[in-house]
């Protein structure tokens, strides 16, 4: 039980106080807080309450619409996934202030790290272990959603209206195409628009295969408990329904690889992608089906190259060809000199258009399915490999596996 979504409350104290009273059913007592991270996720300690109640609760609050949304994502999966969810529990929500700024009660992850820290560490078993239990998360998350589509807008609506875009999906991902192919100098194969009519049906609402999506998959956004034993996969702010393998496929791109484009060994991969399977096929069987799967993978890919392209730069066509030929221009200067967006910059974006690419290309060629559109990426790639630096052309492993592979040799050989 919750509170009214429109109960509001003086302050952030009396706010939590009184949704923990209800969760609980009985008069809670909090400290002041803790702020745990600027402006926007505090800590209480419990001082008295009933005696299920935990010892902390986190607490987040932001003026932002997107908060909404993660409110919204939270509760839904609360009341799909229960006491076997992997995401944070949730106590409840209200509105603080007088301007009724949303607020989130929910579990305490405890003592512990994100996985970017730990990616970034020299600790190759505790990575590999998070990542093999974020791919499991995942599966289960979608497969809990698949179908449930409405449940979830009920919730949603009823805190934040969001206005569904209404339009023709296979002439926006032609003029994108055509957009950043022009803008590359690079001529499409024909018959790769055509080809994009399977992208369409893969984005289409009506697809019986959508499910709660994450939308800001980072490894910051993923969370190791040392104190509970437990990873979590929190922060819903990007939430929505669309295709499950759009979560699915960012196994392949090494969960987006945010600011530091890196990659996982192999082996690991391929681990992170069965487990996923296997728990995704619980509710969605055909997820077993190499066939099905790895066509859905190739559609999740093109959606992703197109849209990787179009994240930083909209409308590509002034701005891309200046990515490509490295003369500076509008907001692509303010990626490159902006201190605060540094960790962005040429090489990253550089290095995630080529990976993205080539994976496509690969993929279209390996299962013979959308060949033209892999075609055109694989020409773009190799204008791309005549015109940008090698660096950008490779991908190198996280830290945490830098003496992975070697180790695993070891193994191996002692093994025998």
């Amino acid at each position: 039980m919750t509170t009214n979504n429109n109960t509001s409350f003086k302050n952030v104290n009396s706010a939590v106080q009184a949704i923990l009273s209800q969760k609980f059913g009985g008069e809670v007592r909090l400290d002041k807080g803790e702020n745990i991270h600027p402006q926007s996720l505090y800590r209480y300690r419990i001082l008295s309450g009933p005696n299920e109640i935990p010892e902390t609760v986190f607490v987040k609050r932001k003026r932002a619409r997107r908060i909404r949304v993660e409110w919204a994502c939270l509760q839904f999966l609360n009341e799909q996934m229960g006491e076997n969810s992997v995401t944070p529990c949730f106590y409840g929500c209200g509105y603080t202030g007088k301007n009724n700024v949303p607020l989130i009660v929910m579990e305490d992850m405890g003592d512990g790290q994100n996985l970017r820290a730990i990616l970034l560490s020299d600790d190759s078993q505790t990575a590999k272990m998070v990542l093999i239990e974020c791919a499991k998360a995942l599966g289960k998350i979608n497969a809990r959603s698949i179908g449930k589509a409405a449940e979830f807008l009920k919730i949603r609506n009823s805190i934040v209206r969001i206005k569904e875009r209404n339009e023709d999906l296979h002439s926006v991902y032609t003029e994108k195409l055509t957009e950043i192919c022009d803008a590359a100098g690079v001529e499409p194969c024909q018959e790769s628009f055509s080809e994009l009519k399977s992208l369409v049906e893969f984005l289409e609402p009506s697809n019986r295969f959508h499910g709660l999506t994450h939308g800001d998959l980072y490894p910051v956004n993923i969370y190791h408990s040392t104190s509970k034993s437990k990873v979590y996969v929190f922060d819903y702010e990007f939430g929505h329904f669309q295709h499950v393998l759009v979560d699915g496929f960012q196994i392949r791109v090494y969960l987006d690889m945010w600011a530091d484009v890196s990659r996982f060994p192999d082996d690991i991969v391929r681990e992170m992608e069965r487990i996923y399977r296997s728990e995704l096929a619980n509710a969605c069987p055909e997820a077993q089906d190499d066939e099905w799967y790895y066509q859905r993978i190739i559609e999740a890919c093109v959606y992703e190259t197109i849209r990787c392209i179009y994240r930083f730069f909209e409308p590509p066509k002034a701005v891309f060809s200046n990515v490509i030929n490295d003369r500076p221009a509008g907001d692509y200067e303010a990626l490159r000199t902006d201190p605060n967006y540094n960790h962005w910059g040429l090489p990253a974006v550089r290095r995630r258009v080529f990976y993205r690419l080539g994976m496509l290309a690969q993929l279209t060629e390996e299962y013979g399915y959308l060949q033209a559109l892999g075609a055109t990426a694989r020409k773009m790639r190799d204008k791309f490999s005549t015109i940008w630096p090698a660096e950008v052309q490779k991908m190198p492993l996280f830290p945490a596996f830098h003496h992975y592979l070697s180790e695993n040799n070891k193994s191996t050989t002692n093994n025998r």
